[in-house]
């Protein structure tokens, strides 16, 4: 029973670090540097990776755009992005970019034509963290195939149902937990039952203002 417990806020906390970087509230939208990495001799020039630290909202994702272009105007151009917000830049000269974030379907990742339709609009894939594919093109010469209303829609109606399938999920733990609690037989459920709480209100939280945005996009 107890392995079991285990298991289940092993696979909770999974989902908290899948959630979190991406569904956070609008109160989080910061970033802090989080160090320097190595430098590698590229021919007579000699290569600086920056690592930073950077959250944000799954219904802003102009926010997380206009924050690369402006490290792109610094010198820190996008190499990778992983879980956890993590962003690894490499240090060059300045150079004005667009980005585009595309929050795409498990299918449509692993579909090897999904990257087609962008490539041919002027854009190269930066990097990528689970299904947020972020792209990038010298700025002004991509055609922009990502802002227009009908990909806005067809993003924030994939946002809703991955947030939504998120909750659903929580919904196993929580009644396991409160049974277990009720019969005082197995503490060990309280963290989990505390941690499956809290994904299940970010992810409810996140789907609202998902579906506001939806809406908005709808109405526009």
């Amino acid at each position: 029973m107890r392995q079991h417990v285990h298991t289940t806020a092993f696979v909770l906390q999974c989902t908290v670090a899948a959630v979190l970087p991406y569904s956070a509230g609008s109160a989080l939208q910061f970033g802090i540097d989080i160090g320097t990495g190595g430098t590698r001799m590229d021919g007579n020039r000699g290569t600086r990776r920056v690592r930073k630290f950077k959250l944000g909202a799954a219904w802003h994702p102009e926010r997380i755009e206009r924050w690369l272009e402006t490290q792109s105007a610094e010198g820190l151009h996008l190499e990778s992005v992983a879980p956890f917000g993590i962003y690894t830049f490499i240090a060059d000269l300045p150079e004005p970019h667009d980005y585009r974030i595309d929050f795409a379907s498990t299918r449509e990742v692993e579909d090897p034509h999904y990257a087609e339709a962008p490539t041919a609009a002027g854009w190269k894939l930066a990097g990528h963290s689970m299904s947020w594919m972020l792209w990038r093109a010298p700025k002004g010469e991509a055609r922009d195939i990502f802002t227009h209303a009908p990909a806005r829609v067809s993003t924030y109606r994939r946002q809703a149902i991955a947030m939504l399938i998120i909750a659903a999920i929580q919904v196993p733990p929580l009644v396991s937990g409160t049974m277990a609690l009720r019969r005082h037989d197995e503490l060990a459920w309280a963290s989990v039952l505390i941690l499956s709480s809290a994904v299940m209100s970010l992810a409810l939280y996140a789907l609202a203002r998902v579906a506001g945005r939806l809406l908005k996009v709808k109405d526009s």
